[in-house]
């Protein structure tokens, strides 16, 4: 396993924003991505407390989370993951005192005047009800000419405008010789051949999520078919993009920070079962006179591939970044290789890469 430096990375819970990592845990400062920020204030040290009152004992509770949760649903392009895997004070109100209230002046009066009172109110109820009965009998001796129903208004309520769709997926291109060419990025790179094949652009992206790069070229091989008993497939796979968006660019210098982010927020997605990782590699290069970086990693699945028969216990990959100038994203090379397949592409796809 490796440790990752402190600072700003896509946030793994799945929001568009960027979270704090301080080096061994995820904490809650996060910040819009393209903007400049540093490592976030040290919270205020809080005054002292007054010692709590002592509570009833209660049953256990269980403590906060330490750390995100990194097991994430698998996209469909790729490896899907398996199935191993201060108190209140109560006011004091006023205590009434005892026995019947003290009457300090006679009770007649207020008798006489309350049964004349209901006398009258009797008086103008009755005259109440023979005027509205009066009225009643009216209503049905003469009825009243109703009016016509109000006409409904037949004017067409506006349509609602037809939503934008998605733009297409971008063609990825196929072989041309011994090579693919992808016309977004500019880099091109050396055929595996062999077994590997060009998807289908639907099958290896998904737009809706702004952490994952929209690849515009591909090819894959399969690595092991069914190796989760519900037929997916584990397959070697050599992908080219642009760098996201989410992620913070400032230009090469940056790359050692950037090729670390790009790991640790793909590792959890591309490779979903119980593995350690080690980092091999990292470090720049340059690439058809462009600045560059490299960051190679080896995942270690010995333990899972054991219990489970998987035909692979160890897979070698590496990213691959070049700097494309001011106003532009960096481009991205991914590779990744399980053992039971040849891993001496990886080299040689590395040796091969240009970039116009």
């Amino acid at each position: 396993m490796t440790t990752t430096p402190a600072g700003w990375y896509p946030d793994p819970y799945g929001s568009p924003l960027l979270r704090w990592w301080d080096g061994t845990q995820w904490t809650d400062a996060t910040h819009a991505p393209g903007q400049e920020a540093g490592a976030p204030p040290q919270a205020p040290q809080q005054a002292p407390q007054p010692a709590p009152q002592p509570a009833p004992q209660q049953g256990p509770q269980q403590g906060p989370q330490q750390g995100p949760q990194w097991a994430q649903p698998q996209p469909q392009f790729q490896q899907p993951g398996g199935p191993w895997g201060p108190p209140n004070q109560t006011a004091q109100l006023p205590v009434p005192e005892f026995g019947p209230p003290r009457r300090t002046t006679p009770v007649w009066p207020w008798v006489v005047g309350g049964i004349a009172a209901v006398v009258m109110l009797a008086l103008v109820i009755g005259g109440a009800v023979i005027v509205l009965r009066d009225r009643a009998d009216s209503a049905i001796a003469r009825p009243e000419t109703t009016t016509a129903p109000p006409q409904l208004d037949q004017t067409v309520p506006p349509q609602p405008e037809p939503q934008q769709s998605a733009p297409p997926l971008p063609q990825l291109p196929q072989p041309s010789g011994d090579r693919i060419q992808d016309p977004v990025t500019g880099l091109s790179y050396a055929f595996p051949g062999g077994k590997w094949q060009v998807p289908e652009s639907k099958d290896v992206n998904n737009p809706a999520d702004q952490r994952m790069p929209l690849w515009t070229s591909a090819c894959h091989v399969t690595s092991q078919s069914n190796y989760d008993g519900r037929g997916s497939e584990w397959v070697g796979s050599l992908y080219t993009a642009e760098v996201p968006q989410i992620f913070p660019y400032s230009g090469a210098q940056s790359f050692g920070q950037l090729s670390q982010a790009l790991l640790l927020t793909y590792d959890p997605v591309f490779y979903g079962i119980p593995h350690e990782r080690k980092i091999l590699r990292n470090e720049a290069l340059t690439v058809s006179g462009k600045q560059g970086w490299v960051i190679e990693f080896e995942m270690d699945f010995t333990k899972v591939a054991e219990a489970n028969g998987l035909k692979w216990k160890k897979e070698k990959g590496e990213i691959i970044l070049v700097d494309r100038g001011q106003n532009a994203r960096p481009a991205m090379l991914y590779i990744s290789v399980p053992d039971n397949l040849d891993q001496s592409v990886i080299k040689r796809v590395e040796d091969s890469l240009r970039s116009q």
